[in-house]
């Protein structure tokens, strides 16, 4: 049986560390060589890193990615070796990989590349055809995309012959291009991804391609980068499959990982007209034995969200060089669960809580915070707010009743609060080069239920941002753990670990609370979470429409005018708080349509989204949410 062996390289790329990114792959050469592989296949744009954004517009750096190319290309031998770069048309080998196809009238001189490497030396290269613009991606603002038909590539094996083609990331995506590589002669496509992380994103891929796969009749071998970039992960996962679109081989999520597999290929055909084929010559004249390739469990969600979380921030915060955290206390489930996170990314040295209760802070406030903090082993500090804000409220209430005659919202007040706790946050980190961590949900940076310089403080991506408070099962059946359920996970890790859950259990069930008035609770300013969540994710991942949104709690038994009226006063508030979301930290993106990158809203809008119509006479609430160190105005 003839088969090509594959080494998947599921490599821990950064952006813009060309020297690093080139040994890392100079590293996966070598082994790759000493298994005797065919063919090694590294990630997309693997000497740059994905995104590279704007550093693309940088002929500097396109240059040193070039020459950093060509250095790992002389570290190859016998295996082919895909290295992902890149690259100005103008240098591309002549044939068909050099069409031009304009994806608008400003002319781009780069393409995104698999670099093919042989003997070493630069043998070809194959330029990605379809550059997404959704969601988080922008490829088509640097590059230019290749043609639809380019060369495939011919080595010979210890098994025999075998042509191969080669896919970049989208292009597989299109089961359109992996058919016509198959009636040219493809004997097995290898595709080499950047693919970022969301709920249920493996499952997508592996059905994706394996759908092309039974489609065209042809095995799949799929590279997948891991780590974490900004507000991305990029989870690996990395797979083959054969013809009929069976796994036969999945590399872990989530870390560094190198498999090698033999895929049987598809029988040769006759290649088409319009396919050239470079013979690349022999790989290897022998094979080694090979254990059998791994097939990596998939991971349970909650999992799977956890480590997407630990790995984002943890890869942000040492990147960056400050591998330090600070973050407020409060004896809350959102601060709990950050600090679980940040002491699971970075080790409970690196972790340091400060507790700041006011003058409507609970008990449990302090008490459940330092509970939390010694079970992490972490330090912790207080530091009373209530003798500041006191001198503050008297200085500019006597300023505001002179002007004014009042003192002006009491929502003021309570954002004050919140913004000497920021201003302390701040100033420890700056005196210790740590970063601050902020705590804020999903949920509620949609309603803008926080507060503008206060609790929204934050120089370190924010592990929650992306998180719902509750759980909530999508439309298509995925789940998407939430705050609550977070929390219980880890906890219940912990404890099937023999060791002591790190969360209070007192934190997890008392009521949700920014205690910046007397007797305060979320819900005296919004619906009840599990309310409010099925709401926005229908409304920010399904785009729902407000007469949908009631129509599904008239469902659930509610009365049409008080649908109506607090879907309304939703989707006000999510309109009204573009202006906060956009002056946030970056969120470590786990849903499939996040703030941020994912959704790119106008700040100055006169469209409204509360369109839901109530009975004649309902009451309209559609005002702003206070700003109560977490609501809705500034």
């Amino acid at each position: 049986m003839t088969t090509l062996r594959v080494t998947l390289a599921q490599l821990p790329v950064r952006v813009g560390d060309i020297a690093g990114n080139t040994d890392t792959t100079v590293e996966a050469i070598h082994q790759a060589e000493a298994v005797d592989a065919d063919v090694l296949i590294t990630p997309e744009l693997t000497v740059t890193g994905y995104p590279a954004e704007d550093l693309l517009s940088e002929p500097q750096l396109i240059d040193a990615a070039m020459d950093a190319a060509h250095e790992a290309a002389r570290a190859t031998s016998g295996t082919v070796t895909l290295i992902g770069a890149p690259w100005r048309t103008s240098a591309l080998p002549a044939g068909p990989g050099r069409t031009h196809r304009a994806t608008d009238t400003r002319g781009r001189t780069l393409r995104n590349v698999a670099a093919i490497a042989h003997r070493g030396a630069l043998r070809g290269a194959h330029s990605k055809t379809l550059l997404p613009t959704y969601s988080v991606f922008d490829d088509a603002r640097h590059f230019e995309a290749g043609a639809t038909r380019q060369d495939l590539y011919r080595v010979d094996t210890p098994t025999g012959p075998v042509t191969f083609g080669v896919l970049v990331c989208e292009d597989v995506w299109d089961k359109a291009l992996v058919q016509q590589m198959r009636r040219g002669g493809a004997q097995v496509v290898v595709v080499l991804n950047a693919s970022p992380y969301h709920v249920g994103k493996q499952q997508l891929r592996e059905a994706t391609v394996a759908a092309a796969a039974r489609n065209a009749g042809v095995p799949i071998a799929y590279v997948n980068g891991v780590g974490g970039q900004d507000e991305l992960v990029f989870d690996g996962g990395s797979f083959a499959v054969d013809r009929d679109g069976d796994v036969i081989a999945r590399a872990r999520s989530f870390q560094t990982d190198l498999v090698t597999v033999d895929i049987p290929v598809a029988p040769r055909i006759d290649r088409g007209r319009h396919w050239d084929v470079l013979d690349l010559g022999a790989t290897h004249t022998r094979r080694c034995a090979l254990p059998a390739p791994p097939l990596a469990a998939p991971r349970e969600v909650h999992d799977e969200v956890y480590t997407a979380l630990v790995t984002g921030f943890r890869d942000y915060c040492t990147r960056v060089g400050l591998p330090k955290v600070v973050l407020g206390l409060s004896g809350g489930i959102d601060s709990a669960l950050a600090a679980t996170i940040a002491v699971d990314a970075l080790g409970p040295d690196a972790v340091w809580g400060i507790g700041m209760p006011g003058p409507y802070s609970s008990d449990g406030s302090v008490t459940d915070a330092r509970a939390l903090a010694d079970t992490l082993g972490i330090r912790f500090d207080v530091v009373k707010i209530t003798d500041a804000y006191l001198e503050r409220e008297q200085v500019l209430g006597g300023l505001l009743t002179d002007r004014t005659g009042d003192t002006g919202h009491p929502v003021a007040w309570e954002n004050l609060q919140a913004r000497l706790r920021g201003t302390t946050l701040m100033t420890i980190a700056n005196a210790t080069g740590a970063l601050v961590c902020t705590t804020g949900n999903r949920s509620e940076s949609a309603v803008g239920y926080f507060t503008l310089y206060g609790d929204s403080c934050g120089t370190a991506p924010n592990p929650l941002g992306d998180l719902l408070k509750t759980t909530v099962t999508m439309k298509d059946g995925t789940v998407l753990p939430g705050v609550y359920g977070l929390a219980q996970w880890r906890n219940d890790q912990a404890d099937a670990a023999g060791l002591v859950p790190p969360i209070p259990v007192s934190t997890i069930t008392k009521p949700a609370s920014a205690e910046l008035a007397p007797g305060q609770q979320d819900s005296d300013s919004l619906p009840e979470y599990p309310v409010l969540d099925r709401l926005l994710l229908a409304f920010l991942e399904d785009h729902a429409c407000a007469s949908e949104l009631a129509d599904t709690l008239v469902a659930d038994g509610w009365d049409r005018q008080v649908a109506a009226s607090t879907v309304n006063r939703v989707l006000t508030l999510v309109d009204r708080s573009e202006f906060k979301r956009r002056q946030v930290p970056i969120r470590i993106k786990i849903s499939t349509l996040s703030f941020g990158r994912d959704r790119r809203m106008p700040l100055a809008n006169h469209w409204s989204h509360a369109t839901a119509e109530p009975r004649p006479g309902e009451l309209q609430l559609t005002g702003s949410v206070p700003d109560a160190g977490k609501p809705g105005a500034p």
